[in-house]
């Protein structure tokens, strides 16, 4: 498949008739699910660090801004926030979402995260959330990031991370660790909406000149046998959280970069 079928096929997944009613729903309330709720932290951790580095005055570009959950709270905190999204259907839920908070619902725009419409150094930061997932070959997303960042910008890009479904399920682990040992591990094929390895996307940040600022693991478990939950997923939640604000206290992140679900890291761009 192509990158054009590739971007058809991911703007088909956020479009009304399949996923983008769920995707606009779970950031209004509490769900059940573990997944969710490490989306919704992911959004929380993404506005408090931008409200923290983003200097007066400056902009915020949310690229891939979907129903717009971190655009929306940061303009609620008066940021200045443009908003690119590829579905149409999406920033339709993005407006509603706007309006029904009465915030101003201008400056959101239909693009490509590849290729955006703006000047070079034009942002202070780029908030780039669950998007590199969706595009093969995603370095030319972060050189397009750096581009439009202004020197000494930042950038806060997430993603899910491949090593969770393994380390949290044992059948799955010495599966994977009896075929490494045997030569019989293949090379994992692109997918859309692929869980990814931090190392390779590290590797990429580096050749694209970035420096690291930050990392924050959001979503711990859940706890499964051979694919099959263990938990509820309400208790999935409450471990999520208990072994998350233990493993943050005591300042243990290199655990959390194998075992959390979703990564969330912050490089910023060379100062001129």
């Amino acid at each position: 498949m192509d990158q054009a079928a590739h971007t058809s096929a991911a703007e088909l997944r956020f479009s009304d008739a399949r996923s983008a009613r769920k995707w606009a729903d779970m950031y209004d309330s509490d769900t059940d699910s573990l997944q969710e709720a490490s989306f919704r932290a992911r959004c929380d951790a993404a506005v408090q660090y931008v409200l923290r580095v983003l200097p007066a005055g400056g902009r915020v570009l949310d690229l891939g801004c979907g129903s717009a959950p971190v655009l929306s709270r940061l303009r609620q905190h008066g940021a200045s926030c443009t908003g690119l999204e590829y579905s149409e259907d999406m920033l339709r839920h993005a407006r509603a979402r706007l309006q029904s908070m009465q915030l101003d619902v201008g400056d959101l725009h239909r693009g490509d995260c590849r290729e955006t419409p703006f000047e070079a150094a034009s942002f202070d930061v780029v908030v780039c959330l669950g998007v590199i997932s969706y595009v093969e070959d995603y370095a030319v997303v972060l050189s397009e990031i750096k581009r439009i960042l202004k020197p000494g910008g930042y950038a806060l890009v997430s993603f899910r991370n491949r090593f969770n479904p393994i380390l949290w399920d044992p059948a799955v682990g010495l599966k994977t660790l009896a075929r490494a040992a045997t030569g019989r591990l293949p090379p994992e094929p692109y997918k859309i909406g692929r869980f990814m390895d931090f190392r390779e996307f590290r590797r990429k940040m580096d050749d694209a000149g970035f420096e690291y600022r930050h990392f924050v693991g959001i979503g711990l478990g859940p706890i499964r046998f051979n694919r099959r939950a263990l938990l509820a997923e309400r208790v999935s939640i409450w471990l999520s959280d208990s072994l998350t604000a233990v493993l943050r206290r005591l300042g243990w992140q290199a655990p959390m970069r194998w075992l959390a679900d979703v990564s969330l890291w912050v490089y910023g761009k060379p100062a001129a």
